[in-house]
């Protein structure tokens, strides 16, 4: 279905090409306009890029290549006639002598000529296809030619019917034109219009080629001066060019530099002058922006208008043209030509021109310019290459210091912490163990009375209850002071080798919660803050534990120290949740908050705002490391003033190994 849709649409345009051709004759205002347009609906057909029309004249026996267009060859001259040759000699005229269509290879060339002749003129084609011009009456206008001198560039079946079709709407036009062209021939004013369009094709090829000169100049970058120069000869072909001059534009300083000044008579002026921007010639198209074609008469005008000042320079002047130079809606200065001689006389065409021209000569400034400081770029980097790269040795040792030092820091951060949770363990283990052994010393003293009444025999009944009682009562005092201790040492010992290994393992998170926040009580019992965790008991996760616990305790200890500060009594919430394979840990408490500026350095490693005070500033640093390294998550904080301060922890809820 596709491949019938594209041949569809292919049918479609191969349709419509063949109608707009058609119809452009009647708005065609040459044969040469017509030809160009043809040879571009072509192109859109098939590979065209070398094609020609050859005009033949029977009764001249002469042919004329009335459109050329080819990547090899140089284009021959439309009204230049050559006598037709042999079909020995050149595959066109075979063509024309015929009547028939000729598909030849290069290989093939041998089969339609002689050995001691070359067959056809200019580069040999890989694959040439030429269809005769047939009229109405079956006579023989001449021959369109496509070729092709790249080898994977071959002409189809299809190619080919359709180039038929195509040489028969342009054997018809060639026709028409053949009777249209003898009609006008028979006139002078007919011959009058013609030679005027002729005049102004060259005018117009003359003038492509100036401009074709002057992108060339940009793309060669030549120094300024040299190019002002080749400037000025390009102008001169064009129009009378002896007094030329090119004016920059300095806005900042508001000032023309004649950077080109060639005249006959002012001599004396330099290249180089710098002239303010006032009420001259040259100041009134620069403060215009529009091309101005003055004489006498209307510089008076202008002068008593008051747009124009006094005028400098020499006097005399019959006729003064001057455009802006714009490129980019950049006004990079303006191009003058003037004429002392009353035999010439600028046009309103020579202005448009003039200006036309301006604009193409300001970009190839531009980027000559453009070239110009790139090398001077170029060279002042080359010399700074050197020293750049011996600072960007210091640099990198600075860097690589920089970061073992950071590292050692972390490190003793961790360390410090692991210290802390130690000394504050061993603090709380000491009450619990203390009434141990004050209630194994009682029982002690009481068994050694016990023994002396039994061995006196004063051991009453009331004597042995009482000592069984005191048992009991000792019992229950140890047994919950060891479990106390036991506890504290197994949440210890969790915490504490998750630390110092950080082991990826499977935990329950709100036991593990639990277990932080047991070691961390000889800390918090000292405070008055509310901890309350939210967490489901089914929630686990394979992750680094040893990161949890140093990331829920670095969280607390910031709130207290930092959140807290003043507050007696705040909030801290810990909420945990499970989503799509991920942890969803959330950290908030109510405490004073932090502004905007705190929060761009949050993560900043050796930022505290209790610098005199004992912080470090690698807390959250830290933090925020062992969330995208360890867990391989992400962390976010939000945060006002009075209002408290917030973190987001996402990460994968299993991490291998």
């Amino acid at each position: 279905m596709v491949a019938s849709e594209a041949r569809i649409h292919r049918l479609e345009q191969i349709f419509h090409t063949f109608i707009k051709l058609d119809k452009f004759y009647i708005e065609a205002t040459s044969l040469y306009e017509y030809m160009e347009y043809a040879h571009k609906l072509l192109g859109e057909l098939m590979d065209a890029r070398n094609f020609y029309l050859a005009s033949y004249n029977n009764q001249e026996n002469t042919i004329q290549y009335l459109y050329n267009v080819d990547e090899k060859d140089e284009p021959i001259e439309p009204d230049r006639k050559f006598t037709l040759a042999t079909p020995q000699q050149s595959p066109t005229a075979w063509v024309i002598g015929n009547k028939r269509k000729l598909v030849i290879h290069a290989s093939d060339e041998s089969k339609y000529t002689d050995d001691d002749h070359q067959w056809g003129f200019g580069t040999q084609s890989h694959h040439w296809v030429g269809i005769p011009l047939i009229a109405q009456n079956g006579q023989c206008l001449g021959a369109i030619v496509i070729q092709s001198y790249e080898p994977d560039i071959n002409y189809s079946s299809e190619d080919k019917a359709i180039f038929k079709l195509f040489a028969s709407i342009i054997a018809s036009a060639l026709a028409k034109y053949q009777v249209e062209s003898a009609i006008q021939a028979s006139t002078v004013d007919t011959h009058d219009i013609l030679s005027k369009e002729l005049a102004e094709r060259r005018h117009a090829e003359k003038l492509q080629h100036a401009l074709y000169k002057i992108a060339s100049l940009a793309a060669k970058a030549p120094e300024l001066n040299d190019l002002y120069k080749q400037v000025h000869h390009i102008i001169d072909t064009l129009i009378f060019a002896n007094n030329f001059y090119i004016a920059l534009l300095d806005e900042e300083k508001h000032e023309l530099c004649l950077s080109y000044f060639i005249d006959e008579i002012d001599t004396e002026v330099a290249q180089g002058t710098i002239l303010p921007i006032g009420m001259g010639l040259s100041s009134y198209v620069i403060n215009t922006r529009e091309p101005q074609l003055l004489t006498q008469e209307r510089v008076s005008m202008l002068i008593e208008q008051g747009k124009i000042g006094e005028v400098k320079g020499a006097q005399n002047f019959t006729c003064w043209l001057g455009v802006p130079m714009i490129s980019s809606n950049i006004l990079h200065g303006i191009m003058v030509v003037q004429s002392y001689d009353d035999k010439v006389i600028f046009t309103q065409q020579d202005l448009e021109l003039l200006s036309y021209v301006g604009n193409h000569v300001a970009k190839a400034i531009e980027a000559t310019v453009n070239v110009q400081q790139r090398k001077e770029a170029q060279l002042k980097l080359a010399k700074q290459h050197r020293v750049l790269e011996q600072q960007h040795k210091e640099l990198q040792q600075t860097l690589d210091k920089l970061k073992r030092t950071q590292q050692q820091l972390v490190q003793q951060e961790k360390m410090a912490s692991l210290g802390g949770l130690v000394a504050g363990i061993a603090h709380e283990i000491n009450t619990p163990l203390g009434i141990c052994v004050t209630g194994v010393s009682h029982l002690h003293e009481e068994t050694k009375i016990l023994e002396k009444g039994l061995a006196d025999g004063s051991l009453t009944e009331e004597g042995l209850t009482s000592y069984l009682d005191e048992v009991k009562e000792a019992s229950t005092i140890l047994d919950t002071n060891v479990q106390r201790a036991a506890d504290l040492v197994k949440s210890f010992k969790q915490v504490a080798v998750d630390q110092s290994s950080n082991s990826i393992r499977e935990i329950c998170f709100k036991q593990y919660i639990d277990e932080i926040l047991l070691s961390l009580r000889p800390t918090l019992k000292r405070v008055k803050h509310v901890i309350r965790v939210e967490c489901d008991n089914g929630i686990t996760a394979n992750t680094n534990a040893g990161a949890i616990s140093q990331i829920i305790s670095n969280l607390l200890m910031n709130s207290i120290k930092h959140g807290f500060d003043g507050i007696e009594q705040g909030n801290i919430v810990i909420a945990v949740e499970e989503k799509n394979n991920f942890i969803i840990l959330r950290y908030a408490d109510d405490g004073l908050g932090i502004d905007k500026e705190a929060m761009a350095l949050l993560f900043e490693p050796f930022y505290t705002t209790k610098r005199g005070d004992g912080g470090s500033g690698l807390g959250t640093h830290l933090v925020y490391n062992l969330v995208t390294s360890a867990l391989h998550g992400r962390i976010e904080a939000k945060s006002e003033l009075g209002k408290g301060l917030a973190y987001l922890i996402k990460f994968p809820s299993n991490i291998e190994e």
